[in-house]
């Protein structure tokens, strides 16, 4: 397991986190989350599909509290046992109590808004309570930190801005990032700004939907026509701006041996470039730091170079010194195109590196 920091809070957190959503009643949810933690996974999404998973919370996260991180949804409730969701304050505040209860942990570290997605949700929670709800069981420790999942990038970017949450849970996947209409809200712009805004802002991602409920893993099912691996799509999340750990579905052990093969795999295993060959037009001419361009001759890191631009431009006043420290800057880039040949995503970086070049001042 790799770990990441928590920008607010400076809790290490593993890269592969664990979700309870694909968790069927056939599963065997003892030995799930016995493996998890064998393997070293810390970072839980406690939002299930059934609540006969609390029970099992019990006997194995409860036990090493001091081990792991949770997440856990204002607003995920279960009728007849399976998931439901509620705007109800007293049914929302009623469930969050009794799953805490029944799991024994004390505390949740990521206290969530839960499902903000369309612009009455978000006025709703701020207004009617839930909201303030969530801040009171900050302020009585059962909330370590506020958080809210979303899978609207206009949403998250007004809950960002609100200054007061730490972590949010947010669908990210390469046919989600890539493919209009049906598959997404938002097109690749807005959501790849969503990425550098929270990055800048210090509002670190739990990734959600890293296979895209699996249909990139399947060519004939996948929105983008091409099939990618798992390592691939997890490679893909993990690169993407503010995301602190990617939360994956299990349903045997089996898919956690599959996820944590992502540490020991090798640069070709993870290389994703092949997304060039299949993303819109849109997409195209943006980095992504993917760093298929290295190496460079002039071993200018193309990828940081770039990240710490977009960064810049969207205000964080800690860019230009992380620019600053690299060892080498765009200013040495001496035209030989090696990376405009490269680049999967038709980026012309020397015309890049002069622009960053003369922003930078170096």
């Amino acid at each position: 397991m790799r770990y990441r920091v928590l920008p607010r809070g400076g809790e290490k957190i593993g890269e592969i986190g664990l979700g309870l959503g694909a968790v069927t009643p056939n599963s065997d949810m003892f030995k799930i989350l016995s493996y998890a933690l064998e393997k070293d996974i810390n970072f839980f999404d406690l939002c299930g599909a059934y609540d006969f998973i609390y029970p099992h919370i019990k006997t194995t996260l409860a036990k090493n509290r001091s081990k792991v991180f949770t997440q856990m949804h204002l607003g995920a409730i279960y009728k007849n046992g399976a998931y439901a969701f509620s705007r109800n304050l007293n049914t929302v505040k009623d469930t969050f109590l009794r799953i805490l209860d029944t799991t024994g942990l004390e505390y949740t570290d990521f206290g969530f808004l839960h499902c903000i997605d369309e612009e009455k949700d978000l006025n709703y929670v701020l207004e009617k309570g839930i909201f303030n709800l969530a801040e009171d069981l900050k302020r009585q420790g059962i909330i370590r930190h506020l958080g809210f999942s979303t899978h609207t990038p206009v949403i998250a970017e007004k809950l960002i801005n609100l200054g007061m949450f730490d972590l949010f849970m947010f669908s990210i996947n390469a046919a989600f990032d890539f493919k209009k209409g049906d598959y997404a809200i938002g097109d690749y712009a807005q959501r790849e700004n969503l990425y550098r805004l929270a990055q800048s802002k210090e509002v670190a991602i739990s990734a959600m939907k890293p296979f895209a409920g699996g249909q990139l893993l399947n060519a004939k099912l996948s929105p983008i026509g091409i099939a990618l691996t798992p390592l691939q799509c997890i490679s893909y999340v993990l690169e993407r701006p503010a995301v602190i750990t990617l939360v994956a579905g299990a349903t045997k052990v089996s898919d956690i041996d599959d996820y944590m093969r992502y540490f020991t795999a090798s640069p070709n295993e993870l290389d994703y470039s092949v997304l060039g060959t299949a993303i819109s037009q849109d997409a195209k001419g943006r980095c992504l730091y993917c760093n298929h361009c290295s190496p460079c001759p002039k071993k200018i890191n193309v990828g940081l170079v770039n990240k710490y631009y977009d960064l810049s431009i969207l205000g964080d006043p800690l860019a230009k010194e992380h620019y600053l420290n690299l060892e080498h800057h765009a200013g040495e880039c001496n035209n030989c195109g090696h990376c405009d040949k490269r680049c999967p995503f038709k980026v012309e970086q020397i015309k890049k590196m002069h622009e960053i070049s003369e922003y930078f001042g170096v």
